[in-house]
């Protein structure tokens, strides 16, 4: 059964030329999303009408491109007679035919209407240049759904199928070139099938083998006409299909010149919007006297949370106005659509932005103006915001601006009104870490410390690690301890009298060393315990945070003033004595008498 064909097949070289010249228009608007308004439509309209009649007055005749267009005209011409030829031959048996195949002949015959009339439009196609649809579009209503949302998706659908029209015709175009082909190689097949009849003398036999063998040879015929047509068609349409780089500078020019300016236009206004509700609010916010005072009450951060809420939605309604008085419905539509989706995005976050909104309200568990530990640093809450401000202010650096997202999982309390400690130290102080001995802080930043060692050695180590060491710091006060031990022959004098003396000396000396006898806060020397082979004394010193830098020299000055008083009072220093005393004594072997020296020999 002959199969419906498709539309669009080859023109004459000056329609052809009209039409290469109107696509030429449309591709400039390849990149770009769907129609634009009436007002530029009309524009593009002329403009393309003016492209056209310039392109067709400049063509070149080319005699080749004449002679195919005429040859497939004649080829169309050609199927649109033998398919009337052969529906005037069916409707003429259908009156002669019993009641049993006058179904089959309807049929048919209705086949070959459809396909007489597919041919009529392609003869008037490829003759005028132009295709009979667009014409009979123009007057039909593409979109009969009273949905709103069809009405809003209709342009961008349509301009998203003419992204891909050019490539989709070619494939199109192939895909039915294949088609008839094939139904070429079975009309032969047929043919050559019934050639290898032999002839026979029956009559009506013969007759209805003829009958037959003409079916096919018009269907041959037919199927060469459409091979020819489609041929020719398919040669203009990738010769008029224009190179990858001109499609794209084509295309960025277009969406430039006319939905690009709109594109452009929307996003100033929406920035320009958003940045001067934003201005504006920081103005007010900053001449509020609740700004003065450090305290906001509750419906000023009402109003703050809505006055940055309104920011964000004046400068979507204000971009959507814009859109709306050019006209541009297309990335009107999208701009809803986007809007919408993201509505949607947004059902699922309710819960966040309802925590989100409590923090923002001061009604969560962090609130302005209290004490939060953010990862292992203490801050205070300066102010609550969508992005809300910590300080530390012994840390150099130590104000953070943080989302309100971030504080979500955190918890504040007040400050206490007796001070609170931000920091164990300020840069300049002196510090004693465990591994790392003692050292003066030249920086503290939320992220890491830096010391300096005597000698010049800096030490950095991260802020968190820091802390974990419990740093010691000694530029507050600090004390030293020494332990100092006398023989056993002074065990008379060893509660009383050896300890006073030796603190007045002690005292003496360090009065020498130090400017300012108020920084020796405290001295002691006390007896700490009877040794194993000494009477030991602890001797303890206090001092002022001003003298952290020599500590070590202080230390060994407690060692050598104990012991210059201890020479000078005859004091016995002992030494560490180990005696060996065995519980089983061996006997004593017998002595062996040594040989007696033998004489030299002269």
């Amino acid at each position: 059964m002959i199969q419906r064909s498709m539309r669009r097949y080859s023109m004459p070289l000056l329609s052809v030329t009209v039409k290469t010249a109107t696509l030429k228009v449309f591709l400039i608007l390849l990149f770009t999303l769907p129609t634009v308004s009436q007002d530029q439509a009309r524009q593009v309209e002329n403009e393309a009408t003016e492209s056209a009649l310039t392109d067709t007055e400049n063509a070149p005749r080319q005699t080749s491109d004449a002679e195919k267009s005429v040859e497939a005209l004649s080829s169309v011409l050609e199927s649109i007679e033998t398919n009337q030829k052969r529906i005037e031959e069916l409707t003429g048996d259908l009156a002669k035919a019993p009641e049993v195949e006058k179904e089959n002949i309807n049929n048919e015959i209705r086949a070959l209407t459809e396909v007489r009339e597919d041919l009529q439009s392609d003869f008037e196609t490829i003759a005028t240049g132009i295709d009979t649809d667009e014409y009979d579009e123009s007057t039909e209503e593409s979109f009969v759904l009273g949905d709103e949302l069809d009405s809003i998706l209709e342009p961008i659908i349509a301009e998203l199928k003419d992204l891909t029209e050019k490539p989709r015709e070619i494939e199109a175009l192939r895909s039915d070139l294949a088609s008839w082909r094939k139904r070429l190689v079975t009309t032969e097949t047929a043919l050559i099938n019934l050639s290898s009849i032999p002839s026979t003398t029956a009559g009506e036999l013969q007759n209805n083998l003829a009958e037959t063998r003409q079916k096919w040879t018009e269907r041959k015929n037919q199927a060469e006409n459409r091979i020819q047509a489609i041929t020719y068609q398919l040669e203009q349409a990738e010769r008029n299909r224009p190179s990858f780089i001109t499609t794209i500078s084509e295309s960025f020019r277009g969406f430039f010149r006319s939905r690009g300016r709109n594109f452009l236009l929307c996003l100033f206004v929406f920035f320009l919007t958003f940045f001067l509700f934003r201005f504006l609010h920081q103005r007010l916010d900053r001449l509020s006297p609740w700004r003065r005072k450090g305290q906001r009450p509750f419906y000023i951060r009402l109003i703050d949370v809505g006055l940055n809420v309104f920011s964000f939605i004046g400068a979507v309604v204000a971009s959507l106005i814009v859109l709306y008085a050019t006209g541009d419905w297309v990335l009107m539509g999208l701009a809803i659509i986007i809007l919408f989706g993201v509505i949607l995005a947004a059902k699922n976050s309710l819960p966040k932005f309802y925590d989100h909104a409590r923090i923002l309200l001061n009604l969560g568990e962090v609130r302005e103006g209290e004490r939060v530990i953010l990862n292992g640093l203490p801050w205070r809450i300066e102010r609550l915001s969508f992005y809300s401000i910590l300080k530390n202010d012994q840390l150099r650096g130590g104000i953070i601006r943080l989302p309100v997202k971030v504080l979500g999982d955190c918890i504040s309390r007040p400050i206490s009104e007796e001070g609170e400690m931000w920091f164990p130290c300020n840069e300049g102080d002196w510090v004693d870490l465990p591994d790392e001995g003692r050292g003066r802080i030249i920086a503290q930043t939320p992220e890491y410390v830096q010391m300096v060692k005597l000698g010049g050695a800096k030490i950095t180590i991260p802020t968190i690690d820091f802390l974990s060491k419990a740093p010691k710091n000694l530029s507050q006060n600090f004390r030293i301890k020494s332990t100092f031990g006398i023989d056993y022959k002074h065990q008379a004098d060893c509660t009383d009298k050896i300890p006073e003396t030796l603190w007045a000396y002690i005292t003496k000396g360090i009065y020498t060393i130090i400017d300012d006898r108020e920084s020796l806060l405290s001295l002691k020397v006390e007896f700490s315990s009877a040794g194993a082979s000494s009477l030991d004394y602890e001797i303890i010193a206090d001092f002022g945070g001003e003298h952290a830098p020599r500590y070590e020299m202080l230390l060994r000055a407690l060692q050598r003033l104990a012991v210059e008083c201890s020479n000078e009072n005859g004091w016995e220093i002992p030494f560490t004595q180990i005696t060996l005393h065995n519980a089983y004594p061996e006997d004593k072997k017998p002595e062996v008498p040594e040989p007696a020296p033998r004489p030299k020999l002269p």
